[in-house]
């Protein structure tokens, strides 16, 4: 008999259907020869400070601790204790023969099962093999059930996953509690976490204390021939009139004229962090949004697997693609295989390629209309990708010669789409540019003027460019693609794929950052950590992420074992610790900027942080219990409001909330917060007017 454990639940089904004949049991499916049982996710978690002491531990006492060793324990959960017990039920009957680990295909799949193997496994003697799923289509299941490797063969994968809980542990815990002792309030301190809201915080701050300059250019604009002269002057400098004078005294020049076909290249496919900048840019979703749709497309079968740091597809795969264009062409009337480095190369894939479609879908194959908008964008990639007819753009290059005694080569440069292409299907709109008529040596009429302008603020991070960053955060001038991926594949990134969405949707639920309309903003909190981290001289910079990161890499591909990995994050706490400042760090300290007014007794409201999050109430000296928590139930569903939310419902103003039907339909209604409270067993609560938005 063989036991397959899956990751989850949906998986174990699929695993069972493509295998055939299932019978559902209580916690498992029986097919045949196989049985498919399931976890949820992580049953097991590193045993927290409190449990090594048995007993609570006072934060900020008994810091730097480091396990010896680390432990793990099952997670307190009725269900999951049911579950674990039905495992080690099935993995160790006597006629189990092969356990077969069917995680998620990355790291953290590997470490979810090799833990329930360890502390539930009797006789470690039982043959250990390894599931690897890309996608989770039938045939692909059914392929791969055949191929099953030794699950030693993915030690290192393992290795990886396990060393970056102990130091995640490690620095987490420890300086979580030392920063948080210190202030009075949870600060959860992470390697991933704190150069994210460094990140936004030093963009803000740059914004916020820009300050332009203004200068002015030379530029002529005579019977729509534009010229720039490109130098800039400062608004005092007397050069300009020299200049403007030595342009102004002949007419300009054509010396040449290049005009020549260019084919424009598509975008290429997608990985998850540009996945995740797309979606944020062109449907305004959450980095953890679009992760949890395009992981539910996985599940459901319908794509690759999506925590993947990669654009191109391995070599191995190509007649995995032809099979798929057929499919979705099958008379070869707009899709073609293109054999090409820039789609297939397995120098720039780590463990997965990009992310494509794997089986045309219905609208009825979908939750909601979001899943269908998520995939119809990764699949019109890959059909933009593979599409038979080239963009292509007449280019128009001219030089003119301007200048008598000074003279210099100005470019004019014009284009007319001249094939659409694969335009048709990402919908992107390439404008022409027109030139007129010009030949060499033709002469043009030109009268340059000063024009004024000023210099511009960087613009704050968006979904697209704050992923861009952390994927590559030393991105330098000239790096070619190779280096990128070089630099990639080395661990030169904050966070990975896998993990950087729900990094950043933790950092907006603890108020570091905000999140509205695909912009990101330092919150108050945020500045407080970044004020604090100066303070004490706790250095959670870019570069220490990137150097943890790169420790990762190095035991992943051998050059470091656990314990060597684990011994430089403790170098780093243990210096923290022996070098701390002594300074005052204000207690408890609180946002005492006014949010709003009580609609019950009209006095002022503050913003607090507790165990669930921020709510909004009076100061203490104030005898009304009007309290309102940033988490509220409409219809059921949880709502998180944002402070711009909350300072319009108390400022009688109506609310738009996003919700899910049971048919997963997704709708709007609008919140007004009443005047009125409920009162309920002789205690008030705030209540609303709920208004439905008609589509």
């Amino acid at each position: 008999m063989k036991v397959i454990i899956a990751e989850k639940p949906s998986l174990a089904k699929s695993i069972a259907d493509a295998i055939g004949n299932a019978r559902k049991e209580h916690g498992y499916y029986q097919c045949g020869n196989y049985i498919v049982t399931y976890a949820y996710g992580h049953l097991f978690t590193l045993m927290d400070m409190d449990d090594y002491f048995e007993g609570k531990v006072k934060w900020g006492d008994n810091l730097p601790f480091y396990p010896e060793p680390f432990q793990f324990k099952l997670k307190k959960d009725k269900g999951v204790k049911e579950q674990y017990k039905i495992i080690c039920n099935l993995i160790n009957d006597p006629q189990t023969d092969e356990i077969i680990s069917a995680g998620d295909a990355d790291r953290e799949g590997e470490v979810i099962v090799r833990l329930i193997l360890k502390y539930g496994l009797n006789n470690k003697r039982k043959q250990v093999t390894r599931l690897w799923l890309p996608d989770q289509t039938e045939e692909t299941i059914r392929k791969q059930l055949c191929e099953r490797k030794l699950d030693s063969f993915y030690d290192a994968l393992y290795e990886e996953g396990i060393t970056r809980t102990f130091i995640d542990w490690i620095l987490g815990i420890n300086m979580t509690r030392e920063i948080s002792s210190k202030t009075g309030q949870l600060m959860p301190i992470g390697r991933v976490i704190c150069p994210i809201v460094l990140a936004i915080w030093q963009r803000d701050n740059d914004i916020q204390n820009f300050k332009p300059v203004k200068f002015n250019v030379l530029i002529s604009d005579i019977g729509g021939i534009k010229l720039e002269y490109p130098v800039r002057f400062i608004p005092s400098d007397g050069d300009i009139k020299r200049v403007q004078e030595n342009l102004n005294s002949v007419d300009g020049v054509v010396i040449d004229v290049q005009q020549k076909d260019v084919v424009k290249q598509s975008p290429k496919l997608f990985s998850l962090s540009k996945l995740q900048g797309e979606t944020g840019k062109s449907l305004k979703l959450k980095p953890a949004e679009t992760l949890q749709i395009v992981q539910s497309l996985y599940e459901k079968g319908f794509v690759t697997y999506p925590r993947t740091n990669t654009e191109y597809l391995s070599e191995n795969e190509k007649e995995k693609v032809k099979s798929l264009l057929k499919m979705f062409d099958p008379e070869e009337k707009i899709l073609t295989f293109k054999d090409s480095k820039r789609i297939f190369d397995d120098c720039k894939i780590e463990s997965h390629s990009a992310i494509i479609p794997t089986k045309n879908a219905n609208s009825e194959d979908f939750k909601n209309s979001s899943e269908r908008e998520v995939y119809e964008i990764i699949k019109n990639r890959f059909f933009s990708v593979f599409y038979n007819e080239r963009c292509i753009v007449t280019e128009t290059i001219a030089k003119i010669q301007v200048g008598h005694s000074e003279t210099r080569e100005l470019t004019l440069q014009g284009s007319i789409l001249k094939s659409k292409g694969w335009t048709k299907i990402e919908n992107v709109k390439l404008s022409d540019k027109i030139l007129p008529q010009l030949n060499v040596g033709q002469k043009l009429k030109v009268d340059f003027k000063p024009v004024e302008r000023e210099t511009q603020p960087p613009k704050p991070y968006t979904v697209e460019t704050l992923g861009n960053y952390l994927t590559h955060p030393f991105k330098k001038e000239k790096e070619t693609e190779d280096d990128y991926y070089r630099e990639l594949l080395d661990g030169c990134e904050i966070g990975t794929e896998a993990t950087r969405a729900g990094i950043i949707d933790h950092a907006i639920k603890l108020k570091y950052i905000s999140l509205e309309y695909n912009i990101y903003h330092i919150e108050d909190k945020g500045k407080f950590l970044v004020s604090i981290l100066n303070q004490t001289g706790l250095d959670m910079s870019a570069n220490r992420t990137v150097e943890l990161q790169k420790k990762l890499k190095a035991v992943y591909r051998g050059e470091l074992n656990i314990n060597q990995a684990v011994m430089v994050t403790k170098k780093f706490v243990d210096e923290y610790f022996d070098k701390r400042s002594d300074c005052e760090i204000p207690m408890n300290r609180q946002d005492k900027t006014i949010i709003g007014y009580c609609p019950w007794c009209g006095k002022p409201l503050y913003e607090y942080t507790g165990k669930f999050g921020s709510y909004y109430k009076h100061d203490e000296n104030i005898k009304c219990s009007f309290s309102l928590s940033e988490k509220i139930k409409v219809y059921g569903q949880e709502v998180l409001l944002t402070k711009s939310k909350i300072k319009n419902l108390l400022n009688t103003k109506k609310v738009n909330i996003s919700l899910i039907s049971k048919k997963g339909t997704p709708y709007k209604v609008n919140l007004t917060l009443k005047k009125e409270p409920n009162i309920y067993k002789d205690k008030k609560y705030p209540q609303f007017d709920i208004e439905y938005i008609k589509k």
